[in-house]
């Protein structure tokens, strides 16, 4: 999508209507949750706490984010405690990544996990991606606060937020090249306010990388 096909003005009615789509999401993700009884099987397994976009209210897809805080558990133990959920018949699929040692996601001990990727499918037919981290340490995480402040931050902002996730979140690099972290920084750290100037932040972004 070229810069001058973006949006440069949110009229009243769009911002209520993002906001509206943004409960209504919020609300069916609290259902999921409650549907695959994920936060009870997690608690099997450590300290679970829901973090990305539905916990923070920012929401322009269907999917869900899990981190679970836990003491070294084996991919045995994670299997078995979170098989009620993986068992549930609405689930499509599982990919698990077993993240531990030198295959730390980000190189550091701390950052060791089990990763689980869910597809969902709702009884009403939509189809959820949902995240789990499971951690070999149940130190805090920076993940659970970075979601308080988002959920924090002014309201002008946060619009601006919803707005751009919206606007990107039909673009095929969303979210594996660009996603809602490079989002919220751009809002947050660089005063972007609308998705002409998130286009333009990218490009400004992609020419100094490449100097």
């Amino acid at each position: 999508m070229p810069r001058a096909d973006l949006p440069t003005r949110l009229s009243p009615e769009q911002a209520d209507a993002l906001w509206a789509r943004q409960a209504a999401l919020q609300a069916e993700a609290a259902e999921v949750l409650a549907q695959l009884d994920l936060l009870a099987c997690a608690s099997r397994l450590g300290v679970p706490e829901q973090i990305g976009s539905a916990a923070s209210g920012l929401m322009v897809w269907r999917d869900l984010d899990l981190g679970v805080r836990c003491r070294a558990p084996g991919a045995r133990e994670v299997f078995t405690a979170l098989l009620p959920a993986l068992a549930h018949p609405g689930v499509l699929e599982v990919h698990y990544r077993e993240e531990t040692g030198e295959r730390s996601p980000s190189g550091r001990p701390q950052d060791q996990r089990h990763y689980l990727v869910l597809r969902y499918r709702a009884p009403a037919g939509d189809v959820w991606k949902i995240d789990i981290s499971v951690w070999r340490s149940d130190a805090p995480r920076a993940q659970l606060e970075s979601t308080r402040r988002l959920r924090d931050l002014d309201p002008e902002l946060r619009q601006a937020i919803l707005w751009i996730k919206d606007v990107w979140s039909r673009r095929p690099e969303y979210p594996e090249q660009i996603g809602g972290v490079d989002i919220y920084a751009a809002v947050i750290e660089h005063g972007v306010r609308t998705p002409a100037d998130f286009c333009a932040h990218l490009a400004a972004r992609s020419a100094a990388e490449g100097a």
